[in-house]
């Protein structure tokens, strides 16, 4: 570490491996189906089409493949609990770290008080509390969340894990039983004539993806070819979640192992939940239906007869909704946690409680959380349910992948000078290093060059300024807030290391010197 930098230290106290290996693989796979991935699906297939969303589900599948290889790469060979922040700091500098940080730190404190108010509308939808105005039932079941929520994460790490897995468990579930149905539907089998969108009954073939008039193209592609790389923010932030299993690596069991598979796999994971279920979707429903009024799911089976499998739906996304508050939650948490062990938060946000969970940190991410709840009740957030939609809930899902793909650029760029700093200090990367990232650096250039693409060609998407400049006003405060404070010389220099934990200058010595 450079005298800039500061030094570091050891701590013998550290976060608890309470994270099973059974629980990496189901939170890698929950953690990419949130509530985003049920109503935000609709938000992108009514504005793409039917092709265009399957294609840019299919790069944006491989862009997240590309940042999991490149943090898996970091996460084996530089064992960091401050995880993503620590990487960032080290290769990037502490200013940008910063910023990246703290960006990703406000966006869930923001997003996640949206999905507590989807848990308590469709908590609301099953069981409306005896008031007399009824909104305040959604507002008490938002209160029950946030508070389910806190205690979630301030207990042991281990409860956090069985919980994420139960509510990954149900939503792979409901996954398969769509694409089972879906299957029923295209081919005739179910929902015998009550199809919706044709004619006749029976075998759907491609009467659906390809209806209305002009060419095979205006029909695959009504919005146009571009709207892929403009629209590519709305798609990444479908797959928001995958860095959870990064974020957790300092409290998994034998991570060396376990992080690594649960990394290598996102492809298939992508595969099997986002590519498929979309490709059936383009097939038996009109792009033109879609949207967020309601889980793209559920309305699909519904029109085509399957109440149960809509209702069932209907939960799916409450626990979708409340496990994407919760992982969210605990994810930026640890991020705030990494933050102040490298110096760029306050000291006591390091704290452990008994249970060797970041107390401090859940409490001072959870406070303005609640804040921005009572707020948002009060105001705006009340119109996310009417019927114009979603108007609010669609810009906090943009804000969300804009920081959130910041996030992943931080973690491919690390990875990459990483590598450029191996070769300067004579070090041949093939025999040094434990774990390599697949297909580099063909890869992990294309992640890096089309997530700064999808977020400069935001503003030309419909409604993508506000979203852009917003984003950059999260980014950029913090940022300046940093900076100032380091000039000032309020910021620590001291970084504190774990036990297992190895800084990148300590275990690759420069052997040209």
């Amino acid at each position: 570490m450079t005298e800039e930098e500061g030094v570091s230290q050891r701590s013998e106290r550290t976060l608890t491996r309470g994270i099973m290996p059974w629980h990496v693989s189901l939170i890698a796979l929950g953690g990419i189906i949130g509530s985003c991935y049920f109503l935000g699906l609709g938000l992108t297939f009514s504005e793409m089409g039917p092709g265009a969303v399957i294609i840019a589900y299919a790069i944006a599948g491989l862009t997240i493949y590309g940042v999991m290889q490149s943090f898996a790469e970091l996460l084996v060979n530089i064992p960091r609990r401050g995880s993503f922040v620590s990487y960032t700091r080290e290769f990037m500098g502490d200013t940008a770290s910063a910023g990246i940080g703290w960006a990703f730190w406000c966006n869930w404190v923001v997003y996640i008080p949206s999905e507590a108010l989807a848990t308590a509308v469709f908590m609301d939808y099953f069981i409306t509390l005896p008031f007399e105005n009824p909104l305040w039932s959604t507002f008490v079941w938002g209160i029950v969340a946030l508070t389910l929520l806190t205690f979630v994460n301030i207990y042991r790490v281990r409860w956090f894990g069985h919980i994420e897995s139960v509510m990954a468990i149900i939503k792979i579930l409901a996954i398969i039983v769509f694409v089972i149905c879906s299957v029923g539907i295209w081919a005739g089998l179910i929902g015998g004539n009550l199809h919706p969108f044709k004619e006749e009954g029976g075998f759907i073939g491609s009467s659906i993806i390809l209806a209305g008039e002009g060419s095979v193209m205006s029909k695959l592609f009504p919005a146009g070819g571009f709207v892929i790389v403009t629209y590519m923010i709305w798609t990444l932030v479908n797959f928001q979640g995958s860095e959870i299993v990064g974020l957790s690596a300092a409290e998994t069991q034998d991570p060396e192992k376990n992080v690594p598979i649960a990394c290598r796999r996102v492809a298939y994971r992508i595969i099997l939940i986002y590519l498929i279920p979309v490709f059936m979707l383009t097939l038996i429903v009109p792009y033109a239906e879609a949207g967020l009024n309601e889980s793209i799911f559920a309305y699909t089976l519904g029109v085509y007869g399957l109440k149960w499998a809509a209702g069932m739906f209907t939960i799916v996304t409450l626990v979708a909704a409340f496990s994407c508050a919760n992982s969210g939650l605990y994810g930026t948490v640890r991020s705030l946690y990494g933050l102040s062990l490298e110096g760029m938060a306050p000291k006591f946000l390091s704290n452990l409680n008994m249970f060797n969970t970041p107390q401090n940190a859940t409490i001072f991410t959870i406070l303005p959380c609640w804040l921005v709840y009572l707020l948002g009740f009060a105001s705006d957030y009340l119109q996310l349910w009417g019927e114009e939609g979603f108007p609010l809930y669609a810009n906090l899902i943009g804000i969300s992948g804009f920081t959130g793909t910041l996030c992943w650029v931080g973690i491919c760029l690390s990875q990459v000078i990483f590598r450029k700093k191996l070769k300067e200090r004579g070090y041949d990367p093939n025999q040094v290093l434990t774990l390599k990232a697949k297909w580099y650096p063909g890869l992990a250039y294309f992640t890096i060059i089309l997530q700064i693409a999808a977020m400069i060609l935001l503003v030309f998407e419909d409604g993508g300024m506000p979203v852009f400049v917003i984003s950059l006003i999260v980014i950029f405060v913090p940022t300046i807030i940093y900076m100032i404070q380091k000039k000032r010389g309020k910021i620590r220099s001291i970084v504190t290391l774990g036990a297992d934990e190895v800084l990148f200058d300590e275990k690759y010595p420069n052997l040209n010197n």
